[in-house]
């Protein structure tokens, strides 16, 4: 009898423990890619502060291809994100940027959050992944 409540106990706990335990998939299309040279570069961020410390979650890259490219980040943890890219064109790895700190190659953020002298505000590009997967769109800005 013993034996029998230990293991039911288990099962329930596991069951509880993957009902609560949920991820999801986050797929992302960047459109308006103006030509296929060099290669995106996309940052999906956990939090505000991870953000802010420029401490990515997740981080990929894929070939540029003129018009539109679609990436799936997998099993994300449940939680309040954000997403932020650029199309660095000349592939040397980096966002590069005239005199004035004014980026000359394409880049963007989720929501399609606009910068106002610097990077956009993460309350502006932040979303809610609750376990059911996603499917998010942002616009390369040039």
């Amino acid at each position: 009898m013993i034996k029998t409540i230990n293991t039911l106990f288990i099962t329930g706990a596991f069951t509880l423990s993957s009902f609560f335990a949920h991820s999801a998939n986050i797929q992302l299309e960047i459109t308006g890619i103006k030509n296929d040279q060099g290669k995106l570069y996309i940052q999906l961020f956990h939090g505000e502060e991870n953000y802010n410390q420029g401490k990515a979650e997740l981080a990929t890259m894929t070939k540029a291809k003129s018009g539109n490219a679609t990436l799936i980040f997998q099993d994300v943890d449940s939680g309040e994100y954000a997403l932020r890219f650029y199309h660095d064109e000349n592939n040397n790895g980096k966002l590069d940027s005239n005199l004035f700190g004014i980026p000359t190659e394409g880049y963007g953020f989720s929501n399609n959050a606009m910068p106002n002298f610097g990077p956009a505000k993460y309350q502006e590009m932040k979303f809610q992944v609750n376990g059911g997967d996603l499917k998010l769109s942002s616009k390369v800005i040039y």
